[in-house]
């Protein structure tokens, strides 16, 4: 029994050493979006096309979640170049942002000449230590993460992981760190290295809060302790048995 817990401790340690993400982190993934989903306000009043438009985290929380769009972004000043009208719909349940310049007048054909779009910043206020979304470009480029920090101004820093090459597809990414829900995003950048097309499934999670999905190394923790049962137990049978040949 012993060397069961000894085993089960030292992995225990190896997978609490073992992050999901290295610190705060862009990666390409493919899973369910976060709790907090972000979608277009529709509200009356609020300009759905233009330089900044307007969500919301939910029907009652009113527009606050801004997008802005940019047509860059120089990484020598760590500042956004000139702004672009962009606009927000409704998508599959999610907002989403788009290139308002990059459509010929028939709203049918991308127009490559008008495609400007380089830079997305989306700025919540609810805090949030993770944020998922898709982005599909028009032509395959990479795809970087700058944030900022609650209370740490304007200083865009890097995400580990940038860039990310994107596949000219609605590719999928998550942001931020899973293992540290204290900690604390005000705003970020989505800066592409071609002109994005749009930007959807845009879903966070709140500072404080667990996702409802166990992280994987919770389900380690799980199973370890199931097959330390298991283990026991068998363990107790053999003993139990060998006791009934002696008798």
């Amino acid at each position: 029994m012993r060397r069961v817990l000894m085993t089960a401790l030292a992995a225990t340690a190896m997978f609490a050493a073992s992050p999901a993400f290295a610190a705060i982190q862009l990666v390409q993934q493919t899973g369910p979006d976060l709790d907090t989903k972000i979608y277009a306000s529709g509200d009356a009043g609020f300009a759905t096309t233009g330089g900044t438009v307007f969500g919301n985290t939910s029907p009652q929380a009113g527009h606050n979640v801004t997008f802005s769009g940019f047509t860059g972004f120089d990484t020598n000043t760590m500042s956004t170049t000139g702004p672009t009208d962009i606009s927000i719909t409704g998508g599959n349940g999610f907002a989403q942002i788009a290139d308002a310049n990059g459509m010929n007048p028939t709203g049918q054909t991308p127009n490559p000449v008008e495609n400007d779009l380089f830079a997305l910043l989306m700025n919540p206020e609810p805090n949030f230590y993770l944020y998922e979304f898709s982005i599909q470009q028009f032509v395959a480029g990479t795809v970087s993460i700058f944030y900022d920090l609650t209370g740490g101004g304007t200083d865009w820093l890097p995400a580990n992981g940038n860039p990310i090459q994107n596949g000219n597809g609605d590719t999928q990414y998550i942001f931020g760190d899973a293992n540290d829900n204290t900690l604390s995003i005000d705003q970020i950048l989505i800066v592409s290295s071609t002109a994005i097309n749009h930007v959807k499934q845009n879903s966070i999670q709140e500072t404080g809060t667990v996702p409802a999905v166990p992280e994987p190394g919770t389900w380690a923790l799980m199973l370890l302790g199931f097959g330390g049962i298991g283990m026991a137990i068998r363990r107790r049978r053999r003993t139990s048995n060998t006791l009934m040949q002696i008798a």
